[in-house]
């Protein structure tokens, strides 16, 4: 025990032999033309950045506008390109992935239409260097009857973006088999495998699963039997183009939660968090979070379970419910897993003494915990980080987390208050700069918050971009050391 403890002091506090010093530019400032409005940086240079921004689910069936902006390396505009997501009839088809290439972005939206009695996913392509979208391109289909029988779509991505996967649950149909169809595509669009197959689970309009595709092109399913009870079980069905097969994943005091596959050195694995269905059963919409009991690594090669660790002293397990795996680093040997809680909770708006039909969002985010293994499986420590926070409607930007591994550091970017920057894993200390905004008509500066999602690091170069708000107002930022 004194080993372990020496060790985790060594591997999460930082000594004073050494400090990178982190500053931050602040270019111009901007308001977004709807409050709505959801924006990412993609394709950071030396040189400039794009962005790209949408409205962020809103119930618009006759247009869906993508627009992208290219700014130099003063964070000036210099060009802008607005295209819409296909439609199918008059709907308009919902974003459901952005794929970020070297040169290109490929949009994946999925639309149904009852007049058609199709429902679908289609790709378009933009090009960085040209500044061209494509024509929408029909990458998987299958025919409905009515929008309360319309099956669903899931989409999947390798974790070296070769491979796209779409898997097809078919519509509900009462006393037959549950039918999926899987289509998998490399990154340039081009058909690898189609496959169809009905599986040994009873069709139902809905199920509790999560798709992943491996960068060999293996699709996997962890499809989960009773999920919401003690008598949860879990199974991996692997497709491979021309046949499905079934292994076992739960076990006794194991079952897996919310998880992401990686690739550790080549090998393809699953890490993510588990509950251990001892203690309650898990609940729906449970405002206090499903239990989650610890972190595992599952070997997909030999299919085994070969890390599997509970909570220790130095975290709260009553705060790490419903986590997310809100991102994966593996370093060498190391694998950095980062967990956050996360829940949505409604209600309809209250106006004077009565209720508006319009509904109020609250999200919460938070506690989070990084977890570090190596490759093997082994517990190198849990670090908790960040308490519980609540956003209400769009303000959930500033909600969550943004790591990048930089400078040999693990470096995590929150609000706490506002902006911070976090370093795990290094040794030595980090100097952050907090950026300050004058906001237009203001006679002093203020601190900003960051977005997280926005954070995007410059490979090769000591660059980092992120976009930051105070109030309405918003803010490009150049962080470098």
């Amino acid at each position: 025990m004194k080993k372990i403890l020496i060790f985790l002091i060594a591997l999460f506090v930082s000594n004073n032999t050494f400090s990178q010093d982190f500053t931050v530019e602040v270019g111009p400032s901007f308001a977004k033309a709807n409050k709505k409005d959801v924006y990412k940086i993609v394709f950071p240079t030396a040189y400039g950045f794009t962005t790209l921004h949408h409205l962020d689910n809103v119930m618009l069936d006759n247009n869906k506008t993508m627009t992208l902006t290219k700014y130099d390396q003063t964070m000036q505009a210099i060009e802008t390109i607005d295209f819409n997501l296909p439609k199918l009839g008059l709907r308009a088809a919902d974003l459901q992935e952005v794929i970020e290439l070297e040169n290109q972005l490929v949009f994946l939206s999925t639309v149904m239409d009852k007049k058609s009695k199709k429902h679908q996913v289609n790709a378009q392509v933009y090009n960085n260097n040209d500044n061209s979208v494509t024509e929408h391109k029909v990458l998987a289909s299958f025919a409905i009857e009515g929008y309360s029988k319309s099956g669903y779509f899931q989409l999947a991505i390798s974790p070296d973006k070769s491979k796209i996967a779409i898997v097809a649950n078919m519509p509900f149909k009462k006393k037959t088999q549950e039918q999926v169809e899987v289509w998998v595509y490399d990154n340039q669009l081009n058909l690898v495998w189609n496959q169809k197959e009905t599986l040994n689970y009873k069709s139902e309009r809905a199920y509790q699963e999560q798709v992943f595709v491996l960068n060999s092109g293996e699709v996997l399913m962890n499809k989960l039997s009773n999920a919401f009870k003690k008598t949860r079980k879990a199974e991996l069905i692997t497709f491979n183009g021309t046949s499905a097969s079934t292994s076992d994943f739960s076990s006794l005091g194991f079952q897996p939660m919310d998880m992401k596959l990686i690739d550790a050195n080549g090998k393809p694995m699953l890490v993510g968090f588990f509950w251990d269905g001892k203690k309650v059963m898990l609940k729906i919409n449970s405002k206090e979070g499903d239990e989650t009991n610890g972190a595992f690594l599952f070997d997909l090669t030999t299919k085994n379970l070969i890390g599997i660790h509970n909570w220790d002293e130095k975290v709260k397990p009553n705060e790490l419910k419903s986590l997310k795996v809100i991102d994966v680093e593996v370093i060498n040997n190391d694998i950095y897993m980062i967990g956050e809680k996360q829940l949505t909770a409604s209600e309809f708006k209250k106006t004077g003494s009565s209720m508006s039909m319009e509904m109020d969002y609250t999200h919460t985010f938070g506690a989070s915990v990084i977890v570090n293994m190596d490759t093997r499986g082994t517990l190198k420590g849990f670090k908790p980080f960040m308490n519980s926070k609540k956003y209400i409607n769009e303000a959930k930007e500033k909600g969550s987390l943004a790591s990048v591994y930089l400078n040999n550091g693990l470096r995590l970017f929150a609000n706490n208050n506002y902006i911070s920057l976090y370093t795990y894993f290094k040794d030595g200390k980090a100097t952050f700069r907090t950026p300050t905004v004058r906001p237009k008509g203001a006679i002093s500066d203020s601190t900003p918050y960051i977005i997280p999602s926005t954070v995007k690091a410059v490979k090769d170069y000591n660059l980092v971009y992120f976009i930051s708000t105070y109030a309405d107002e918003y803010w490009f930022n150049r962080m470098s050391w």
